[in-house]
Parts: structure tokens; C-alpha cells; sequence
């Protein structure tokens, strides 16, 4: 389980308390789901090792599949408010770069073994996959939407859009290959793949057939 962090320290306790059952929630959940498998470990079993109560469980997550995917939801959350939170300068594709490298820079201790198995299962579990598609289909519109509110653009411009996709995308290109290889190199060797992918999104724009 992630250990608290000096930001963790900084929330009122009633918000402490939340945030400590959600991760233990997602330990549980990530540890059972991938001894036992997700379609076959109940949801009664679950909050049952984790020793809380459904509503407790569905306070702190909206369904089985959320909790499943606790890692991946971590990243989007943290990266969409420091994309938020950031004041733009220069080219906005490279601010979403750097937005996005600083926030896996800071992601707890873990992390990185967490997102692991995190994708190890929804390789496996169709439901799962579906899951993330949706996810990451709210991701880019938010993103999206702070893109357009800060470039001062309007609804119909497809450029934030295109850039939002573009970041997703280039996170997905990085993270395969890292996943499938068993994580090699930790969060240095992903970080160094994520550089690559959006390095390669320009010259990917400028191909050319001889």
C-alpha cells in the first residue's frame, strides 16, 4: 500500500481517513483480482478483506471495475489537475508533455508495480478494457475542455481535442512496450519512453513516402 505522503499529511483528518480506505480498498482489490480473477472474486469477498462495508466500498468507488483500475485512475486524476492547475507558456503540446512527465515523476512509491498489475489484468479481463476506453475517453475530454478554456477557444476547435488524444496516445505507445517487458528500468525507463513518444508525434506528422 502507498505510504502517506507530505501531501497526504497536509488534508483534514475526515479526508485522510477516506483516502487511506480507498487505497487499502485498491490493494485489496488488486492483490484478489489478480490471485483469484477479477470475474470471480465477489464483491462480498472483497469488502470483506478489506473490512468495510458496501456502502463504504461504493462511497469510495462507483463499481468493482473502478477499484480494479485504481492505478490508472490515480495517474488521470493527478495529471488533468496539474494540467489544470498549470499556467501555459509556449507550445501547448510540450506543456502537456512536461505536465505529464512531472506528474509520474511525483506518483507515490509503488506506483509503478501497482500500474504493472494494474494492466497485467486488464489485459486479461474484456470487461476491464472497456473500462479504461471509457475512462480515458473522459480523460481527453477534460482535457479538452481545460485546453479550450485556457487557449480561449471555442467549442467546436478541434485543436485541444486533437491534442488531448495526441497525449493519451503518446502515453499508451510509451506504456505498452514497459507493461509487455515486465517494467524494465522502473519509472526512469518509462519516463524516457513517454520523451520518445512525444518526439516521435512531429516527425510521425512530417513522413513522407520517397
Amino acid at each position: 500500500m502507498a505510504g502517506v505522503t507530505a501531501d497526504d499529511r497536509a488534508l483534514p483528518l475526515r479526508e485522510r481517513k477516506k483516502l487511506r480506505t480507498r487505497r487499502a480498498l485498491a490493494d485489496t482489490a488488486l492483490r484478489m483480482f489478480s490471485e483469484k480473477g477479477f470475474a470471480e472474486t465477489t464483491l462480498e469477498e472483497l469488502v470483506d478483506a478489506a473490512e468495510v462495508s458496501k456502502s463504504t466500498f461504493f462511497r469510495a468507488f462507483p463499481a468493482k471495475e473502478a477499484v480494479a483500475i485504481e492505478a490508472e485512475a490515480e495517474l488521470w486524476s493527478a495529471y488533468v489537475s496539474a494540467v489544470q492547475e498549470r499556467q501555459l507558456s509556449g507550445n501547448v503540446l510540450g506543456e502537456l508533455r512536461d505536465s505529464l512527465v512531472a506528474t509520474v515523476t511525483v506518483l507515490p512509491e509503488g506506483w509503478d508495480e501497482r500500474y504493472l498489475a494494474t494492466r497485467r489484468l486488464v489485459a486479461v479481463v474484456p470487461a476491464l478494457v472497456a473500462y479504461v476506453q471509457h475512462y480515458r475517453a473522459d480523460v481527453v475530454r477534460e482535457l479538452a475542455g481545460c485546453m479550450a478554456d485556457k487557449l480561449g477557444v471555442g467549442p467546436d476547435d478541434l485543436r485541444p481535442p486533437m491534442l488531448a488524444e495526441l497525449t493519451v496516445a503518446a502515453w499508451s505507445l510509451a506504456g505498452r512496450g514497459w507493461v509487455r517487458g515486465g517494467g524494465p528500468g522502473g519509472r526512469a525507463t518509462l519516463l524516457e519512453r513517454l520523451a520518445n513518444a512525444f518526439q516521435a508525434i512531429p516527425a510521425s506528422l512530417d513522413l513522407t513516402v520517397p
